[in-house]
């Protein structure tokens, strides 16, 4: 994860330097409605994680525009480290890799409401808009109990050790007295008993807009994500917290359309390119 903020930090700085050194180019021949909404989808690499997150924008100004917005995040803890027991690997080849001491998967979704401004406007059509975006909203983490299939017991056999297993939280390693963890159980088991943490978030970002097209959206975003929860969220055994940060960076497409022109009239003009 160190790895991946590094990413970030460097492709920020990448992404920013060329505005410091555009020259005018040959101008574009497209020009955004006076007034339009965006669609746009995208995907995100976090420093915690992964998700996927929809847009909708309304132009206010020229410079101005408001957003609302859906993320879907898979949550994940610094400290995880995938493990294999490789004594029962060695002859059950159905063991797989766990995370050790990992007490919840947490899956988290976000809906929220902001503002972005254009802050370096395109000058040709090979130029870079750039924009300063600030939203903020409510979280809901999905916290879903990981269970591991552990040793209950060992009896001889025949001459042979045989082995009596069954699921267990990672509490159960301490305190219930099992012997040793085989492999993680099936991701089902533990469904039922999933619990969700409300909370707000505040999300601040730099977008680079790079489509040539006026009418559409290509940005790379770099920005981060603060989470507050009402109650503690726990992905790691015995370490819940409340608050949680992480630096993200995402790609999103969309498509700028005027909503007074007719949406068949629209889907007509995209058949035709323009």
């Amino acid at each position: 994860m160190a790895v991946i903020r590094k990413i970030i930090v460097f492709l920020f700085f990448a992404l920013l330097l060329p505005v410091t050194f555009y020259a005018q180019g040959e101008l574009s021949d497209s020009r955004e409605s006076l007034r339009y909404n965006i669609n746009q989808f995208g995907a995100k690499v976090n420093s915690d994680g992964f998700g996927l997150v929809y847009t909708f924008a309304q132009r206010v100004t020229y410079r101005l525009r408001r957003n609302y917005e859906v993320e879907y995040d898979y949550i994940k803890s610094l400290k995880e480290v995938k493990v294999i027991n490789s004594y029962f690997s060695s002859y059950n080849s159905s063991v797989k890799r766990f995370i050790l001491g990992k007490e919840n998967s947490v899956h988290n979704i976000r809906m929220g409401y902001g503002y972005n401004w254009m802050i370096f406007e395109k000058r040709d059509k090979k130029s870079v808009s750039i924009h300063l975006q600030a939203n903020a909203g409510f979280s809901f983490a999905f916290e879903k109990p990981i269970y591991y299939v552990m040793v209950d017991s060992m009896y001889m056999l025949n001459g042979d050790v045989n082995y009596v297993c069954s699921d267990h939280k990672f509490e159960d390693y301490y305190t219930n007295g099992v012997y040793d963890i085989v492999t993680k159980s099936p991701y089902r088991v533990g469904l039922n008993e999933t619990k969700i943490r409300p909370g707000n978030y505040l999300k601040l970002d730099f977008s680079f807009d790079f489509a040539q097209d006026a009418m559409l959206v290509s940005a790379i975003e770099v920005g981060v994500i603060v989470d507050f929860y009402y109650k503690p969220v726990t992905i790691m055994y015995n370490q819940p917290h409340n608050f949680q940060w992480s630096l993200y960076l995402a790609y999103q497409y969309g498509r700028k359309y005027n909503p007074s022109i007719n949406r068949d009239y629209r889907r007509e003009q995209r058949k035709l390119g323009r």
